[in-house]
């Protein structure tokens, strides 16, 4: 995923470079996705999306790749938590996370999940697994949380739209939710949306690195801490 990277007039350009499709400076918070890049005169250009209707091709210059940290750079659940309310990489955590009312984030549940190794946790509820069904475009399929929130079909508050109708509908409305959090229950969350751990100076493709033993493991479970 990437940024945009300028506050001047930066346009995105049909796929004939015919015709202005957008201006990047009047998107200078969105979440972009990269499906390709290429070679047009010299220049490397991406053909770029928000996951909705916004959508064509880029000068490279123009946006910035996303650089998550992983979950082992985090000390304690404050750290964690601070990271994820502030972070532009993390924006589709906190859409996620606003579906939970008064959720309380922990950092150890958050490593353990995404490792798929919990063992100080119980009755645990693993959201992201729950099934339902998503509607992209003019189909309708199914689906788990999890793939769904990985897909670039959507936006991250249409993403998190989807996920908590899917979840309500299996019973984890955000009423439900509230209330397991009021008996004492946590949140592991680890959402890396295709962002980078790295980035070299030179850029795409070459010098972006994925290397994470959770990168690409993403987690969104509730459960109560074991009793000592």
């Amino acid at each position: 995923i990437y940024y945009t990277n300028t506050n001047k007039n930066a346009y995105i350009w049909n796929s004939r470079f015919n015709k202005k499709m957008h201006n990047l400076k009047n998107y200078p918070y969105t979440t972009w996705y990269i499906s390709r890049s290429f070679v047009r005169k010299n220049k490397v250009y991406y053909s770029i999306s928000n996951g909705g209707k916004v959508k064509g091709v880029v000068w490279h210059g123009y946006v910035t790749p996303a650089v998550v940290k992983t979950l082992n750079s985090f000390n304690s659940d404050s750290d964690y938590l601070s990271y994820l309310n502030t972070d532009k990489s993390q924006k589709l955590s906190r859409a996620l996370l606003k579906l939970i009312p008064n959720a309380t984030v922990s950092l150890n549940l958050s490593q353990q999940a995404s490792m798929n190794k919990i063992t100080d946790y119980q009755n645990i509820i693993n959201l992201g697994t729950v099934s339902g069904t998503a509607t992209e475009g003019a189909i309708t399929h199914k689906t788990i949380v999890h793939d769904f929130l990985m897909g670039f079909s959507a936006t991250n508050a249409a993403k998190a739209k989807t996920a908590g109708k899917m979840l309500a509908a299996k019973g984890y409305t955000s009423d439900k939710l509230a209330s397991l959090m009021s008996q004492g229950y946590q949140v592991g969350i680890y959402v890396n949306d295709g962002a980078a751990t790295s980035v070299g100076k030179s850029g795409y493709p070459s010098t972006i690195s994925f290397k994470s033993s959770v990168q690409n493991n993403m987690a969104f479970v509730i459960a109560k801490p074991k009793e000592n």
